[in-house]
């Protein structure tokens, strides 16, 4: 009987020590405040005191949902005749397809004919006049964008800027009401295993009403990746919160009911949906470019004019020295400020203004943040000698604007042919320097095709002789006539390489 008697006392004493544990527990937690987005009136933010409570996404999500959008663009494309490897490079296939679906209409018109397409993607409203940042990517070419909120209201939008190298976009909208933006945090403050929300419209879903949110923490911050431009990459906010096609775009957001990222593209595996591992632009990187994307439409940046890469542990013994940290410069363009200033292939680059260069990413994060015509000192080593370079910055020559994507190209041959630029060149993994003309569109059953062009070939020489452009094109090609083809060499981006052609002229 008393052992029984003990077992009984020594149960009610732990019940009731559990008891009261739970109770100085529960009264620890305390119900956050509602997310409440950053109106007019100045209403307090989410979750006082940043305390995690079981209401806590359910009131961000009440609160934020209503600024976020679902962005329905349309454009009117060719079809090739077959499946387009180089599509991407164009906008119009692989990139788009990957963070935002087509509409459930599809893509009307058979192959080799002009054809509407439409896509959908995320967006967020960020203040009272109706500005809404998104992804690049999910308005690219558009020549409609319509907006639609979760109430059901629609609003046509226009975009104000875009920047190819972070793939942020701003877009507008006429109000007809009140909006509910939502406040924009700080994503230097977010930390690794902190609680995240991303809210947007993976494969078009919020289309039947409603924007869907999923929930994960942060996997890891400062991934570097590259997004428009190459050799420039931003340090992206990894996630698990699950982001899918037609998530692009949308918010990533904290647990106080604040922007923290823009989410931009996921690793699928050749899957077709999330598998956990998904990227978001840090907010603090659209927050410093939206005054420039308002008022010029794009984001000018300095620019050395140099490539560069990492520094590695075997490298830098080489140079003598006992960590990897630096930037080495692989290439100078010619008549570049880097090339004006004497910097030269192979030189180590340690700082930048007296700030220590980590790596490659990290000095050419820092030249983007200067405006033109800023001057750098440069201290670097040239194989074991210390020196001081001042550098005096140009314009970087954005994407977008020197790749003239709405002018229209010149028809021969059964293509559609257009310029060689700069960042043309060094999208496709060429020298700046490159002249040539890039195959736009090819005709099916033409002659270019026939002959074995492709989409996104790049004609730099004629029967040998170099293509400064489509007039010096044209004019190779008339020579060529009377003896019925005409040899060209052809780099083709995919397989990084070149090949000959003979393309028949009868």
């Amino acid at each position: 009987m008393k052992p029984r008697t003990l077992t009984i006392g020594s149960f009610f004493s732990v019940a009731m020590a559990a008891t009261l544990v739970g109770a100085l527990v529960t009264s620890q937690v305390r119900r956050p405040e509602p997310a409440v987005a950053n109106t007019a009136e100045g209403q307090s933010r989410a979750g006082a005191g940043n305390v995690l409570g079981l209401e806590t996404f359910r009131d961000i999500a009440r609160t934020t949902n209503p600024g976020v959008v679902n962005i329905n663009t349309s454009k009117t494309v060719r079809l090739p005749r077959s499946r387009d490897p180089f599509r991407d490079f164009f906008g119009q296939g692989d990139d788009s397809e990957r963070f935002f679906p087509p509409s459930p209409e599809g893509e009307r018109g058979g192959r080799g004919e002009s054809r509407t397409r439409t896509s959908l993607g995320s967006g967020f409203v960020i203040d009272d006049n109706g500005y809404i940042l998104t992804n690049r990517h999910v308005i690219e070419g558009a020549d409609e964008i319509n907006v639609s909120f979760p109430d059901g209201k629609r609003f046509d939008a226009k975009i104000v800027g875009q920047d190819a190298r972070t793939d942020v976009a701003l877009i507008k909208i006429e109000p007809k009401g009140k909006l509910m933006p939502i406040p924009l945090g700080n994503s230097d403050q977010v930390e690794v295993g902190e609680w995240v929300m991303a809210v947007g419209n993976p494969f078009g879903l919020s289309t039947s009403g409603g924007n869907s949110v999923s929930v994960g923490v942060v996997s890891f911050k400062g991934r570097d990746l590259e997004l428009g431009v190459r050799n420039t990459s931003v340090e992206m906010i990894q996630t698990d919160a699950a982001i899918n096609p037609g998530n692009s775009g949308g918010p990533l957001i904290n647990t106080r009911g604040e922007v923290v990222g823009i989410n931009t593209m996921i690793v699928t595996n050749g899957a077709a949906a999330s598998a956990g591992v998904g990227f978001s632009v840090p907010i603090n990187v659209a927050k410093d470019i939206i005054p420039q994307l308002r008022d010029k439409g794009k984001v000018v940046r300095g620019w050395m004019g140099v490539t560069i890469g990492p520094m590695t542990e075997d490298l830098a013994a080489t140079y003598g020295l006992d960590e990897a940290k630096g930037a080495l410069v692989n290439s100078v363009n010619d008549g570049s400020p880097a090339d004006k200033a004497g910097l030269q292939p192979e030189d180590a680059i340690l700082q930048a203004d007296g700030r220590t260069i980590r790596d490659n990413g990290d000095l050419s994060r820092y030249i983007a943040s200067l405006s033109p015509g800023s001057t750098v000192k440069l201290d670097l080593l040239r194989g074991k000698d210390r020196k001081s370079v001042s550098v005096t910055l140009g314009t970087f020559p954005d994407q977008p604007a020197e790749d003239s994507a709405g002018e229209p190209g010149h028809a021969s041959l059964g293509m559609t042919l257009r310029d060689l630029t700069p960042a043309m060149a060094e999208r496709f993994g060429l020298p700046r320097e490159t002249h040539g003309v890039v195959v736009m569109d090819v005709e099916a059953g033409e002659v270019a095709e026939d002959s074995g062009l492709r989409r996104g070939d790049v004609i730099v020489t004629v029967n040998g002789q170099p293509v400064g452009g489509t007039a010096a094109f044209e004019q190779a090609i008339a020579a060529a006539r009377p003896a019925g083809r005409a040899r060209l060499r052809v780099y083709n981006p995919q397989i990084e390489g070149y090949r000959m052609i003979a393309l028949r002229l009868q």
